[in-house]
């Protein structure tokens, strides 16, 4: 950047550098995804080993808590991007408070979004304020998003061997967790299926085999699926339920979710709502799905994401709809 200088009428020069536009966190997390699109790492992005214990997926290590929202798919694209392997994230403050700890040199932060409610004065064409029916300014309260900063468990290093410790205790400790053998496949194949089938019996018109296509169909209410003997293996079967459910929870009498109900114009959209939230259910159900068909599924749609009148919010959408469906899909909230 080039400094700009300015002469006043006393002969003194004052010098300043021009500040460099900051970019929203939404168009940072597009850049990114568009970069893992590009890459050769999309399939890898959503492999996961399953151990006998509840994961606590993308998760702050200091409190415990889960990311929720768009979060945990936006942290597992960061960690695939940058070639990591612990969901485990904390903020520069906890980092060096709680753990005497800092970022590596050359570490970087994944930015995550948090949700920020503004209040939105109405005016009248006058520019006066619009009162509602007791004479009370009138309102309304919009949802926008808030930046933050969080950095992987293994980008941080301790002040000191005091912190170096506590931060290596607390990686151990979930690598201990991970290393716990995993429950068998078959038993988290039927645990999966039971929880699938409970959703699935929302359906007015319910869960139909047959055929050779898989699809939910809005009027009537269904999901049609071939027999369970024309695909490959259960976790296959899985997969694909799921994508086919995840498009039913968006039906009006439960998300009514417009992508849905507006198939023709947003189809790219809503596809790529459920096939994200079909990762997100085989990744809390433990099944592993195939990654390279949901890689490419994911490629063929992402690329329209650009085309949309705000690529960035329409991505934060995709990401916000996919979770609401998954966690609906399987009963969690």
């Amino acid at each position: 950047m080039n400094p700009l200088s300015l002469t006043n009428s006393i002969n003194y020069t004052m010098t300043f550098t021009a500040k460099k536009p900051s970019v929203k966190v939404e168009d940072q997390i597009l850049a990114d995804f568009m970069e893992l699109l590009d890459s050769d790492k999309l399939d890898a992005c959503w492999s996961k080993p399953w151990t006998n214990t509840e994961s606590k997926g993308q998760h702050n290590f200091l409190t415990g808590n889960s990311y929720t929202g768009a979060n945990p798919i936006i942290l597992q694209m960061y960690m695939t991007l940058r070639g990591q392997t612990l969901p485990m994230w904390i903020g520069y403050g906890q980092a060096k408070k709680d753990f005497n700890c800092i970022p590596k040199k050359g570490s970087k932060a994944a930015k995550i979004l948090r949700p920020n409610l503004l209040k939105i004065d109405l005016k009248n064409e006058d520019g006066s304020p619009k009162l509602d029916k007791e004479g009370n300014p009138d309102f309304y309260m919009k949802l926008t998003f808030k930046g933050a900063s969080v950095f992987n468990a293994e980008d941080l290093v301790g002040l000191n061997d005091k912190g170096q410790a506590k931060l290596d205790k607390a990686i151990a400790d979930f690598k201990a967790e991970c290393n716990k053998e995993a429950r068998p496949l078959s038993e988290r194949c039927k645990t999966a299926h039971d929880r699938l089938m409970i959703f699935s019996k929302d359906l007015k018109g319910g869960l139909i085999h047959g055929g050779d296509q898989a699809y939910y169909q809005d009027q009537l209410d269904h999901v049609v699926m071939p027999e369970r003997s024309s695909f490959t293996n259960d976790e296959e079967y899985l997969s694909t339920l799921s994508h086919e459910l995840s498009h039913a929870s968006g039906h009006k009498d439960r998300l009514n979710r417009k992508w849905l109900n507006e198939y023709r114009t947003y189809r790219p959209l809503e596809e790529l709502t459920a096939e994200f939230s079909s990762v997100l259910i085989a990744n809390r159900l433990q099944i592993t799905c195939n990654t390279k068909n949901h890689a490419a599924y994911i490629s063929s749609w992402a690329k329209s994401v650009k085309n949309a009148k705000n690529p960035s919010q329409a991505l934060m959408k995709v990401f916000s709809n996919a979770v609401k469906a998954a966690n609906l899909v399987i009963g969690e909230q």
